[in-house]
């Protein structure tokens, strides 16, 4: 097993896609902290702490780069029919696949330390360390932050899980991704929407299923931050998910023909 992860990350290392998808998504945040730099230089000043606390209200970019760094490690193999000759040359499916996921997994860590690290170190080499009016302290800022991806973490994982399961069980990238983005995004809303319309005790279990998903989850983080117990409950509900969609994905592979 740890072969066949060493031979992942020496092949998405090597693969073009791995930086380019890095490079655009570090250019969107100097963007993003270039924006708080224009609006001080030329009306009320932001602080470092008020730029930084924005991390916690787009926890749904980290669920969409699971996407993006599942495909760079899947690489198109039904497409490219590279996935039938490991198969054929004895490799386990259970060792192609939990290979394949956590090679990904890891990835998208880099990609957070990497990307979190970039944004709060230009953030605070660009804007002024001192608080003002209305704006939370840098310490304070760090630890909102702090609180969002211990909780993020997991359901990222999560996700991620869900990505390389859709990659796995669907031919062709774009039905994959759609699948993906529906699981993630759209069906929450549905089963919300559903536990509304339906009365008594239906209605109410489908509402609490609608709270325990990854997307809603991470919205929730900002409402509840330093709570313990949801915290808990976030790295619960991310294995959940990891167990869940692994062991679908796995029996479903084992099944797949691979043409």
């Amino acid at each position: 097993m740890l072969n066949y992860i060493r031979a992942e990350i020496y092949k998405l290392l090597r693969r073009p896609y791995t930086y380019i998808t890095l490079g655009v998504l570090l250019a969107l945040e100097g963007l993003y902290a270039s924006m708080f730099a224009f609006h001080n230089s030329h009306s009320m000043a932001t602080p470092f702490g008020g730029a930084v606390v924005s991390i916690v209200v787009m926890g749904a970019i980290g669920l969409c780069v699971c996407l993006l760094t599942g495909d760079i490690v899947f690489a198109g193999q039904y497409k490219n029919s590279t996935l039938k000759n490991e198969v054929s040359f004895g490799l386990s499916r259970t060792r192609i696949y939990l290979g394949k996921l956590i090679a990904q997994t890891l990835l998208s860590i880099v990609y957070l330390a990497v990307m979190m690290g970039f944004f709060i170190g230009l953030c605070a080499i660009v804007l002024p360390m001192e608080p003002s009016a209305g704006f939370y302290s840098a310490a304070d800022a760090m630890a909102i932050v702090g609180y969002f991806l211990a909780a993020g973490l997991p359901l990222w994982i999560g996700a991620q899980a869900a990505a390389c399961m859709c990659l796995f069980l669907i031919h062709g990238e774009m039905a994959a991704s759609f699948l993906h983005v529906g699981l993630i995004f759209v069906a929450p809303s549905v089963v919300e929407v559903a536990g509304l319309l339906l009365e008594g005790g239906i209605g109410e279990l489908l509402l609490k299923v609608h709270a325990y998903f990854p997307n809603t989850m991470l919205s929730n983080v900002k409402a509840v931050v330093g709570d313990p117990v949801y915290l808990g409950q976030s790295w619960l509900v991310g294995a959940f998910w990891v167990v869940v969609c692994t062991a679908i994905g796995l029996y479903g592979f084992h099944r797949k023909e691979i043409k």
